[in-house]
Formats: structure tokens, sequence, C-alpha cells
């Protein structure tokens, strides 16, 4: 492990002992986390799996909402954070385990297929490309043959996208959108070299939260419209 991805694993380390089994542990933007999870819930219907690898699950928040919701499908979470996992089996489910895995090593994730496997802001982690498509071609070795990756990252493209309206609207651009510990993908790598689709669930919502501005209280109704357009940073990428 080079020196960025230690520290980026201590951050993550840090984020699981500060908040424990709460839905901040990952992403502290409430009403994006739960229209993230809105979405996976809709797909998870559509799919409809029988079993379910969530990758980088961290302390299991959103998978145990998924296994709650699907009683009949079994889930299984892995993070590469021992202290995610620790708090992720805290309050076990009947159809969900956690383990801990590194989506860079095959042979540290579990065992058997899966129909559905997802990943929220995970792979984004991870600091190069050329490593990046090493861990998706892990992932697409663990999926069964008619499976599917959803991967729900975010992309270098929806942030430029966002910073050139908002010049052409005369207003600064937003600094640090994509942190220090993260490498947002280019739409056109997972298109070509994966054939993705993109799905811009978050894209009325990251308009009107990032462009328009719209006051806090405002932003929870800004999560349930519908998604309009091709607009934002936080994507779906549809692997089959």
């Amino acid at each position: 492990m080079d020196d960025r991805s230690e520290k980026t694993k201590k951050y993550w380390d840090d984020r699981a002992k500060e908040h424990g089994e709460s839905w901040q542990a990952t992403l502290g933007e409430e009403y994006l986390r739960n229209l993230e999870i809105r979405t996976i819930i809709k797909l998870i219907k559509k799919y409809k799996p029988s079993r379910v690898l969530d990758v980088g699950c961290g302390n299991g928040y959103s998978t145990k909402i998924y296994a709650e919701q699907f009683p009949d499908i079994h889930f299984v979470g892995i993070d590469y954070s021992e202290f995610m996992i620790q708090n992720a089996n805290m309050k076990p489910i009947a159809n969900c385990e956690f383990y801990v895995g590194d989506v860079l090593n095959y042979d540290s994730l579990p065992s058997g297929s899966y129909d559905l496997i997802i990943t929220q802001r995970c792979l984004q982690n991870i600091s190069d490309y050329d490593r990046q498509r090493i861990a998706i071609n892990n992932l697409l070795r663990k999926k069964t043959i008619h499976g599917t990756l959803l991967l729900m990252e975010c992309s270098k493209d929806g942030v430029d996208q966002i910073n050139r309206l908002r010049i052409k609207l005369g207003k600064k651009v937003i600094e640090g959108i994509e942190p220090w510990h993260n490498k947002f993908f280019v739409d056109d790598n997972l298109i070509n070299d994966f054939g993705a689709t993109i799905n811009h669930f978050t894209s009325t919502y990251m308009f009107l939260s990032r462009v328009i501005s719209l006051k806090c209280h405002l932003l929870k109704l800004a999560s349930y419209l519908p998604a309009v357009g091709k607009f934002g940073y936080d994507k779906l990428y549809i692997i089959t």
C-alpha cells in the first residue's frame, strides 16, 4: 500500500471511529445520501437479484436498509476498513453479512458469484484509473453471467460541467468538490473500456443544490424531484 492509499485508509478508519453506526460515516450530505439509497432500492426491485454484493459498504448503514427492505435477498457487504466492518457487525441482520475485503485483491473478496454488485462512492477512493480498472475487472469476475454492476461514483466531467455553468451565470467555481483522497471518473473511460451506460439520477438535485443554491430546508424536496437532464457529478455507471 502506497503512502496515499495508507492515508486514505486512515481517513476512513478515523471516520468509522468518529461516526460509529451513523449514516454520516460515509457521506455528510443527508438528502443526497438518501437519494442514493432510494435509487439503489428501485434498481434492486428492477433487477430482482438473489445475491447482492455491496463493495465499500462502510459501516453497513445502507446495506442494512436494503437487507431489511428485501428479506428474501442475501446481502454481503465488504470494506477494507476493519473499523467500519466492526461497526457494521454491531447489529446483525439475518440476510446480511459483513467482511473485511479489498476490491484490488481478488482473493480477499467473498466467495461465490452475485447477481448484483453495488458500489457507492467506493472506487473513487482508488488513486488512479489503472487501479480503478483492475478493481472493476475484479468485480466483473464476481458477477453471475447475467449479473450487473451498479457503480455509484463521482464524475470529473460532472464537476467541470457544474463549474462551467456557474461561471456563465457569474458565480464563483466550487472548489474542492473532488477531495484529496478521491480520483473521480472520466465518463468516457468507463463507456469505452466497459460499455457502461450512465444514469444521471442526481441531475435535478445537483442543479438545484450546486447551481441555483437552494437553501437547506428546500433541498429535501429537491431530492425527491424526478431527475431531468444529464447534470451533476454523482452518477450511476451501469455495467453488464
